[in-house]
């Protein structure tokens, strides 16, 4: 995928040298939602699960009830990464030829 990173076609993971990571998911970011929904489209058609990954919390029903003015507020990159964050599968038993094969898919998405 470093390929369409590097082209600004999707945004990977990035982990500053400050930081550590506990590797419990591995996720891509679209510029757009229509592009999330077609990869999750593309991958569900190969029996591939790929899933968004939250909803904007300020947008949620319990949190508007204690938070109204900040559910009322505008959070734009919050509603970006809730419409364009994709989890990709991430597990165990993942082969390389699974993850090749699902990188392969996003990839020809792009093209």
């Amino acid at each position: 995928l470093q390929p369409l990173a590097a082209s600004g076609k999707i945004i990977l993971p990035y982990l500053p040298d400050y930081a550590t990571n506990n590797a419990h998911m591995f996720y891509i970011v679209t510029h757009k939602f229509n592009e999330r929904e077609r990869i999750i489209s593309e991958l569900k058609k190969n029996d591939i699960l790929s899933v968004f990954h939250y909803l904007s919390l300020h947008k949620s029903e319990f949190y508007k009830s204690y938070n109204p003015e900040v559910a009322a507020s505008s959070l734009p990159m919050c509603d970006h990464y809730s419409d364009c964050l994709l989890r990709l599968p991430f597990y165990f038993e993942l082969t390389d030829e699974d993850v090749i094969r699902i990188c392969a898919i996003i990839v020809s998405l792009y093209q």
